[in-house]
């Protein structure tokens, strides 16, 4: 990299920093400024933030080692979620809203009745999704800029730490130059986090997602005039001496002629995947809770829906796909696909424009680290450390000990980092362990007999069958240790057994707990049922019982937006890919699409939010949404 480039690097550093201590005092009242930004974000900023979080400095890199690896269609792995990430648009994001919580993990306390095995769950989920899987994650993008760093920096592949420990000698901490690149953007993401809260995560996301789209397009159109200097890009591709045609590289859908492992693992995306983001967990909660109405906290996961799967895919799989041409050697037996995108920064991109997209690919490092840290450090004070260990506590107290396990966190992460080795393994692993609970998480909104025990019960049952199928079903290696192929060279990977198994075996054991243990509405359900006024038939016994009103025509209105929401994300994103590879009838076809739907989608929105007239605190007070029981 030239001394530009390392300069616009500095300079991004530098304005995070700036923007985390404007907001110092902002953030400093209590942990409700802290870590949902006194509920005051307008849809915009919220989305937008979320957009910047998940483009992780690992995502690129997966979505175009993915398609170089396993072709466009490997791609359903993630883009399945849109199904169930638009429910929670229409049917989640306004019911968070309503709770008044500051972390997704203590809808439990408003939930579920006063019990022991209530506070264990609590406990529990603070410790599983803030420190494990925040950690995994944290680690997984930690990994990602490694490769970036490594590649735009020509530095070798060492492990970025390492910690000897022996009895005969002192403990060893070594640090490769890697390892110092990365220590410093975690340490200033972890100062601006720790002094600014939410403010400072979403403000500096701003600026990382305009750094991020302008990058990572110019790298696609200059990769893509490249290959095209040739012949057409898919016929480049196609001529390619790392080209299989066996694979179906440039489908947008697997060849569904035989039902074999790639067709049956692309229906598992679809049909148990997509679902389990649906309720929404972590900061994507967070940002919802943070948002200043129920109007807010919908535009907002609507936004961020758009940009996620339709603006931002296409450069990544563009990149990944021109590689096949310009980085041939990547094909080779043992090579790592997922050095496809820091190697296509190298090899193409010059002084100046190099410096911005690595600048927003650490950005993005630095991004997804805030928002982590912010948001398990929200976990461990709002839902232990307050309730548990210092019910006293004072609000400036929260908020100190909120700085200081964000440190914490830090430490622990950068540690993990050092045990994994690849990414999608573990964006896999997690997938199948909390695809299991994915049930019980979603029906505890809508059915009045979900309890503590319910979710206890999902949790054990996906730990237990989950681990229990990674290590029977684990991904065949082959005498060297490497992925075993199919008969067209595709790795063999078990996953789709894997989340089957562990769902729907998970499903049957706590819903079976449920039926013996949960015979009348405990008070607290009831209370919910009132305050937060969930629809559909699960709760029609509480609604009865109770003489609380239900929403009129809601659950349809819901059903009809989230329909017309999923053909709207789906014909944007096939139709800009079938631009791409003109192949314009089906471009047309998506277009047609997408103006239906997108009409659809408005009228939807005009009856459900922009007609109403929103009190404080979002909640609607529409009377003609309301009737008796």
């Amino acid at each position: 990299m030239a001394t530009i480039d390392w300069l616009i690097v500095a300079l991004y550093v530098l304005t995070a920093l700036v923007i985390g201590f404007i907001f110092v005092r902002k953030a400093s009242h209590n942990t409700a400024d802290f870590f949902v930004a006194g509920r005051s974000l307008p849809w915009w900023i919220a989305g937008t933030s979320l957009v910047a979080t998940t483009f992780s400095t690992d995502t690129p890199l997966f979505v175009a080692g993915l398609a170089r690896k396993e072709g466009i269609h490997g791609n359903w792995f993630w883009w399945a979620a849109a199904i169930g990430q638009t429910a929670t648009i229409f049917f989640f994001a306004k019911l968070w809203r309503r709770t008044k919580v500051l972390t997704d993990v203590e809808l439990i306390q408003c939930r579920y009745d006063d019990s022991p095995q209530r506070s264990l769950l609590r406990v529990f989920k603070v410790y599983f999704d803030g420190v494990f899987v925040n950690c995994v994650v944290m680690a997984s993008v930690t990994i990602a800029a490694t490769k970036v760093v490594q590649a735009v920096m020509g530095l070798g592949s060492d492990p970025i730490f390492s910690l000897v420990i022996s009895q005969d000698a002192a403990p060893l901490f070594t640090i490769t130059e890697t390892g110092a690149v990365l220590l410093v953007l975690g340490f200033c993401a972890m100062v601006y986090s720790m002094a600014s809260g939410l403010y400072g995560v979403v403000y500096t996301d701003l600026v990382q997602f305009g750094l991020a789209m302008v990058g990572t397009i110019w790298l696609a159109v200059v990769s893509f005039n490249k290959v095209t200097e040739n012949g057409g890009f898919a016929e480049q591709i196609e001529a390619s001496t790392a080209y299989n045609p066996d694979k179906n590289i440039l489908g947008f859908f697997p060849d569904m002629s035989s039902f074999d492992l790639v067709v049956f693992t692309f229906l598992t995306y679809i049909f148990v995947v997509s679902w389990q983001s649906s309720p929404g967990s972590g900061y994507m909660v967070q940002r919802m809770l943070a948002t200043r109405s129920e109007k807010d906290s919908l535009l907002a996961f609507l936004w961020y829906n758009i940009c996620h799967y339709v603006l931002r895919p296409w450069p990544w799989i563009v990149v990944g796909l021109a590689s096949m041409v310009l980085l041939p050697e990547l094909a080779e037996p043992g090579a790592d696909a997922e050095n496809a995108f820091p190697m296509m920064i190298d090899l193409m991109l010059g002084p100046g424009i190099k410096g911005v997209i690595v600048a927003a690919m650490l950005a993005a490092y630095m991004s997804t680290l805030d928002t982590h840290l912010n948001w398990g450090a929200s976990y461990l004070v709002n839902d232990l450390y307050q309730p548990f260990l210092r019910p006293g506590a004072k609000p400036k107290e929260q908020v100190l000990v909120s700085r200081m396990t964000m440190v914490m966190l830090t430490i622990m992460a950068l540690e993990v980092s050092t045990m994994l080795t690849g990414i999608i393994d573990a964006y896999k692993y997690l997938g199948v362990i909390i695809g299991g609970v994915g049930t019980v998480l979603i029906l505890r909104w809508y059915w009045w007999r979900v309890t503590a025990w319910s979710e206890i019960t999902a949790i054990i049952g996906a730990l237990l069958i989950g681990n229990a199928c990674e290590l029977w079903l684990t991904n065949p290696l082959d005498a060297n240790g490497d992925a075993l192929l199919d008969a067209v060279g595709r790795p063999i990977d078990y996953f789709a057994y894997r989340m089957i198994i562990t769902t729907f075996g998970t499903a049957v054991i706590w819903v079976a707990v449920t039926l013996l243990t949960s015979r009348r509405p405990s008070a607290s359900a009831i209370k919910f049922c009132r305050d937060v006024r969930p629809s559909g038939p699960g709760w029609r016994f509480v609604r009865e019982q109770e003489g609380i009103p239900k929403e009129r025509g809601e659950f349809v209105r819901s059903t009809v937006g989230w329909l017309a929401s999923i053909a709207l994300i789906y014909s944007m994103l096939l139709g800009i890919g079938s631009a791409i590879f003109s192949r314009w009838t089906g471009m047309a076809i998506c277009l047609v699409i997408a103006v239906v739907s997108a009409f659809v989608l408005r009228w939807i929105l005009k009856r459900s939010i922009f007609g109403d007239t929103l009190g404080p605190g979002g909640s609607s007070e529409t009377a003609e949404a309301i009737e008796g029981s």
